[in-house]
């Protein structure tokens, strides 16, 4: 170990004096032998500093990666900029200029910015990106998504898919399903058909998440996408196809079940509740729906299809319903859903450390991020985020409510019970937004090329410390899975 990563250590020098990142830092790690035969990232959809200080707060412990090699990660979109002096002398800053997710995660997964609203491909839309899934593809590795939103929604879209707009879900669940994105329709049959940039071979071997169209699937997914997968289930080349059933509270182990079949090589789930996404979970732990599994099993699902490919596979792993539940000012649910995505990440730990299986931290790298923060979380309004939370228990969260005349919500001792924070109440927390927020995220790295963190850390933030691009989070992996990768291909 110790050799290894001095080996990670001197490669992340030669980088740093290289500077460009791209197939150059792939071919000196397939030199070193330090290659990664895993690769994967857990992104908590708008999960920030805070969010992170109130899950740690509430539930007494930290999170079961906080003690991995840290940095911090710049988000923004094509054309935009992060000023950290900005950002801590003005309060409104932060607030503005935002990425969403589609740009954020193809910044991500392809090494470049893009505009707002594209799935990998350029701020024009005239050129199709090549992404970390394409590299996987292309070295014979396994691939999978899995998410607690829709399959199809901006993250995994990024991660599986090329479209002009993030809204066409029927194309892209089509590409990262099938190859084609116009496997199940044409633009004929939905608008949402629309803005592919061709096919891509070979497709996924693992999709799981929500979308169901029993369930809200909307522009997301349709019957055609569930009928196609139901028919083919378990032919040869195909899915294994699970799915949500009313009044069947078995949805975890019957997937489970499933992926534990030695022939199935290729597993789909379509899962939903009420608002298409899987049904929120508190932060006491209630209020997820049994007839969904977790996302803990479905990372689980994924991590034992893909580990039978020899060659080894690149996953994702987003927490969706974070980013949600922060856009309705939701601590109750942001914290619940953050949990569900820390059991995740401990699903993903206990399976490196598994002895029954060939993953170790020597060919494995697990990276944890955000594609962005989402409801610019602080102590109170207008209190800039180096402050820290007050208490954080279920007292406080039952306090959590609307502050009159603003749209944004708060946790504060309303005395006078007149729904405004007046001088001297006691603030617990406040969102400040109902949008995304461009302050930094957390980026966290354990194992082949954690190392790399430090050396494309760039920029210095005053309060945080050193920070990379987002599009860093690209180079750290190819760098780590040793690829001759060019992305002009």
């Amino acid at each position: 170990m110790k050799r290894r990563r001095l080996i990670g250590s001197l490669v992340a020098i030669l980088l740093l004096l290289i500077g460009s990142g791209g197939h150059r830092s792939g071919r000196l790690f397939r030199e070193s032998g330090a290659g990664a035969k895993y690769i994967i990232i857990l992104i908590g959809d708008g999960l920030g500093a805070k969010h992170m200080e109130a899950a740690e707060r509430y539930r007494r412990a930290p999170a079961p990666f906080a003690v991995w090699p840290r940095t911090w990660s710049a988000t923004f979109a094509a054309r935009g900029s992060y000023d950290p002096l900005l950002a801590w002398s003005d309060f409104d800053y932060a607030a503005e200029g935002a990425a969403d997710s589609a740009a954020a995660a193809t910044a991500m997964f392809t090494g470049l910015k893009t505009a707002i609203g594209r799935i990998s491909v350029s701020a024009d839309a005239s050129r199709r990106l090549v992404s970390l899934g394409d590299n996987a593809r292309s070295l014979g590795l396994g691939t999978g998504a899995v998410t607690s939103v829709e399959i199809s929604d901006a993250t995994p879209g990024a991660w599986m898919a090329h479209n002009d707009r993030r809204s066409n879900g029927l194309a892209i669940a089509d590409e990262g399903m099938w190859g084609d994105p116009l496997a199940t329709g044409t633009v004929r049959d939905s608008p949402f058909y629309d803005g592919s940039h061709g096919p891509t071979w070979p497709p996924f071997d693992v999709v799981i998440g929500s979308g169901h169209p029993g369930w809200h699937g909307g522009h997301f997914v349709n019957k055609a996408i569930r009928d196609k997968l139901f028919w083919e289930s378990g032919q040869p080349g195909a899915f294994m196809f699970i799915e949500r059933r009313p009044g069947q509270g078995d949805a975890g182990p019957r997937l489970l079940s499933a992926a534990a079949r030695p022939s199935v090589t290729r597993l789909a789930g379509l899962f939903g509740g009420n608002e298409g996404h899987l049904d929120y979970r508190l932060a006491d732990g209630s209020g997820s729906n049994p007839e969904n599994p977790t996302l803990a099993e479905m990372t689980r699902a994924a991590l034992t299809v893909l580990g039978r490919n020899p060659a080894g596979f690149v996953l994702l792993v987003e927490g969706g319903t974070i980013d949600l539940a922060s856009h309705d000012g939701n601590m109750d649910r942001m914290l619940g859903e953050a949990f569900d995505f820390f059991a995740a990440a401990q699903t993903v730990i206990d399976w490196v450390d598994d002895p029954g299986n060939d993953s170790t931290w020597d060919n494995t790298l697990v990276l944890v991020t955000a594609d962005h923060e989402t409801g610019y979380l602080t102590a109170g309004p207008d209190v800039l985020p180096d402050q820290p939370l007050r208490t954080v228990d279920s007292r406080t969260l039952a306090l959590e409510k609307s502050i009159s005349g603003t749209g944004l919500r708060a946790s504060w001792e309303d005395g006078n019970q007149n729904d405004r924070v007046d001088p001297g109440e006691k603030v617990y927390w406040c969102w400040n937004t109902t949008g995304h927020s461009n302050s930094l995220v957390p980026l966290y790295a354990r194992g082949v090329g954690e190392t790399l963190l430090g050396a494309f850390t760039s920029g210095h933030d005053p309060v945080r410390g050193g920070y990379l691009q987002n599009t860093d989070v690209f180079r750290v992996v190819v760098g780590a899975l040793g690829s001759d990768f060019d992305r002009r291909r």
